[in-house]
This record gives structure tokens, sequence and C-alpha cells, in this order.
């Protein structure tokens, strides 16, 4: 009997706890239900890209065959300019497949770059537009996705046993005494090798065998693989005829020389400026601009003296200071003939300056017959006497 409220309110409390358990599974449920619908709803979809792209992981893209030969080359990059801007140089490499839009200027840029020390590599199954090769349309070419067998040349590549590839292309490269056959089958040669000047270009009718998706079949990668065996100082894979290409900046417009000059011309002209005491910094105004002087009235009257030619009005000021400067020191009266002052002065200076002081003590001359000479001369006699009965 004592257990039977025990049991009533276990009982009570799983139910209470299994309400709850209920609704959050039920609010979990919802919300999982409601981001797949949204999901499914505006599920976003990737760009449908151009095929060959060597940036593109879509299964008519090439990433797959770059990334490796990333790890095999000391440089892979992506070209996007006109092939007239292609860098100066040697043992670099250009790979183009399946381009579009070649024009004839192209062409003749390449041919020049490639005679100057660089590889070329096209993978195109339409080469009609390219004269280096003589090539000539072939009637029951594979078109049915069937295997063909590919027959290649001694030591081109160290697979063993029949290689065979899917060949959709109803051309076929010329046999030439200048090109170097790579490899073929049974309806024509389909991958040639010419040299020009201290270069070379090669043409492979199958760009397919290149992309992500079909790279791994057959005998496609055993077959394209060898003609990267070689190691150059850059690979550069055209995207500029896949509708990529990007104009110059301002700097691959101008010759390198014309740029080093410009930049050395720069050079200079900031350390001339540095040179000229031009400093790049805080400018500091000198104290003296922005504090008025304790003297600054003195030097203001001083210069309308100056101006208006009070010569004789100075000298005058100069003579009454030092007569004070005379009664205070000696108890000489203001009024004071020079003689008087002169004999005062004997035992308290020279004979020479007890003769200069009543130099001095003279009535100084007329306004007009102060010279400025004469004017500088004796200010600079007062104020030394001045300074001297000071000190005393």
């Amino acid at each position: 009997m004592n257990r039977l409220p025990g049991l009533s309110a276990g009982r009570g409390k799983k139910a209470m706890t299994k309400g709850p358990n209920k609704l959050y599974a039920g609010l979990a449920l919802s919300i999982v239900l409601f981001l797949g619908l949204g999901y499914w709803l505006v599920k976003p979809k990737l760009p449908d890209q151009p095929p060959y792209l060597s940036f593109s992981a879509d299964v008519d893209g090439t990433k797959a065959w770059k990334e490796l030969l990333g790890t095999k080359q000391t440089a892979v990059k992506e070209w996007r300019l006109d092939w007239k801007y292609l860098p100066s140089g040697r043992s670099m490499l250009l790979v183009a497949i399946q381009p579009s839009a070649v024009t004839k200027s192209d062409r003749e840029q390449l041919l020049k770059w490639v005679q100057a020390g660089n590889d070329a590599i096209l993978f195109d199954r339409d080469p009609e537009r390219w004269t280096t090769w003589e090539v000539i349309p072939v009637e029951g070419s594979a078109k049915d996705n069937s295997l063909s067998t590919i027959r290649v040349q001694p030591g081109y590549t160290p697979a063993e046993g029949t290689l065979t590839g899917r060949v959709d292309t109803r051309y076929r490269i010329m046999p030439d005494d200048g090109g170097q056959v790579l490899f073929e089958d049974d309806r024509g040669v389909l991958a040639s090798r010419v040299q020009e000047g201290a270069g070379s270009i090669t043409v492979v009718l199958t760009p397919e065998w290149m992309q992500n998706g079909t790279i791994d079949e057959a005998s496609h990668f055993e077959l394209v693989w060898p003609l990267f065996a070689k190691s150059w100082d850059a690979v550069w894979v055209d995207e500029t005829h896949h509708g990529f290409g990007t104009k110059p900046g301002l700097l691959a417009v101008y010759p390198a020389w014309l740029v080093l000059a410009s930049v050395q011309l720069g050079l200079a002209l900031l350390l001339w400026i540095w040179l000229r005491g031009k400093r790049f910094g805080p400018v500091h105004t000198p104290r003296a601009w922005t504090v008025r002087r304790g003297d600054e009235g003195v030097h203001a009257v001083a210069a309308w003296y100056e101006r208006l030619g009070y010569r004789h009005e100075a000298l005058a000021q100069q003579q009454l200071f030092l007569r004070q400067l005379l009664h205070q020191r000696w108890g000489l009266s203001p009024s004071a003939s020079p003689s008087q002052a002169a004999e005062s002065a004997h035992g308290r200076m020279s004979e020479a300056q007890a003769a200069q002081l009543a130099r001095l003590l003279e009535p100084p001359p007329a306004s007009g017959g102060v010279s400025a000479k004469a004017f500088v001369q004796r200010t600079r006699e007062m104020g030394e006497m001045i300074a001297y009965l000071e000190k005393e």
C-alpha cells in the first residue's frame, strides 16, 4: 500500500518527460524538413563553363592534367594575354588545347616565340588553319565511340602492350620529311612534332584525351603524358583563346627598358629633392614666428627710425642713455660737458677710453649730415661704452 503513491508519482514523471521529448523531436524534424525543402527549391547550380578550361573541374575540363603537371614542372600558369605578349626568353612551353579564334597574327607571333628557343604543344582536332602541317580529311574516321589501336614511335612511351584510344577527328597529318611522327592509328598520323628554329611545335589531333572525364580511359594518359616529359622553366596554359583573355597592364604595355629607365629617373628625382632639403615629414613652425618678442616694440621703433631717416634723433637717444648711465655710476650731472666727463674718467679708464667718451658726448651731427656708415660706427662705439660702464 505504501508503494502505490510512489509508483503513481514515477509514472507521472515519466509521462511529463516523454511529452517534452516528443516536442523537441518534432521541432528538430521540422527544421530539417524546412532546410531540406529550401535547399531543394533554391539549390545553386554550377555555371556550365566552356570545355578544355585548365581551371575547370567539369568532366570536359582539363584541371586534372594541369594539377598533375604542376607536380612535375617548376611553374605552371595560365596565359590570358595575346600571344604577341608572350614572355621573352628560352626554355618555356605554351600549351593550347582546342583554341578558337586563332588569327594569322597569333600564329606568326607564336612562330617567332618558338624560333627563339621555346616549345608549343597544340591540341586541335581541326588543324586546317595551321600552315605548319599539311592535313587531309580521312573517310571513315572513328566517330562511333569505338577504340582504335594506336601505334607509337620507338622510345616514345614506357607503356607496354597494345595502346588504344577513342579518336574523334576526321583529319590526319600528312607525313612530312621535316616532321617527327609521335603516334598514329590505322588511318594516319595523330601527333607530329616540327622543329622551328631553336624550338619545336607539336600538334595533336585528339584534344578530348586531355579532359577530366576521358584522360584515364583506354591509353589516353599513356599517350599524352610523354609529351610533357621535358623540363621547362615555365609552362603556360593558354586561356586567351577560350574566351578568358585580358588586356595587359600598364607595365606590360611598355618595353622593359623604358620601365627600368622611368624607375631610375623617379629614384633620381626623389634623391635630388632630398638633397635639396625637402623633407617628407611633419612641418614644425619656429617658435619665433608664433611668440611675441619682449623687445618687439623696440624693434618696431628702430625700424621706423631707419625707414624715416631719423639717424640724428637715434644718436641723441643713445647719448641721453649714456649720460643717465654716467650719472648712476659716477654721479656726473646729465648736463656735464664732454671735458668734465673726460676729467671724471681719469683713474677709472684709460686715456684712449676717456677720449672716446668725450667724443661720444659731443652733440651728434645734424640729421642730414649723418651717413649710414658713420651712424653704424658711432652706434657700435656707443654700445661698447655702455657695455663697459654697465660692467663697472
